[in-house]
């Protein structure tokens, strides 16, 4: 299973779906991290500020989180370059360069 959680509600999911997966309560978590059940309960409602001012910040910056297993293999390849998308992106570049 892997999660691309965007924004601040869909981090909150992907941390319950986790938990979840893992087969813990809210309690046992919370037991875990050693805080309270009422933070496991923010946290995956998308009401904890400090991971929701992360989850915005990396979607303003047009970043993706990405969840998956502690030992998977990731591989992950760059977006093509906009110059190679647009020719008019470049510079002294146009569209009717047909590049």
């Amino acid at each position: 299973m892997w999660l691309r959680p965007r924004g601040r509600d869909a981090l909150g999911q992907a941390v319950s779906t986790c938990r979840q997966a893992a087969g813990l309560t809210q309690e046992q978590l919370a037991g875990r991290l050693r805080i309270n059940r009422t933070t496991v309960i923010d946290m995956e409602a998308g009401r904890n500020q400090a991971l929701a001012r992360v989850a915005d910040a990396l979607s303003v910056l047009g970043y993706d989180l990405v969840v998956v297993p502690r030992g998977a293999r990731i591989i992950v390849s760059e977006p093509p370059s906009p110059a190679l998308e647009d020719p008019g992106a470049r510079p002294g570049g146009t569209a009717e360069d047909g590049l």
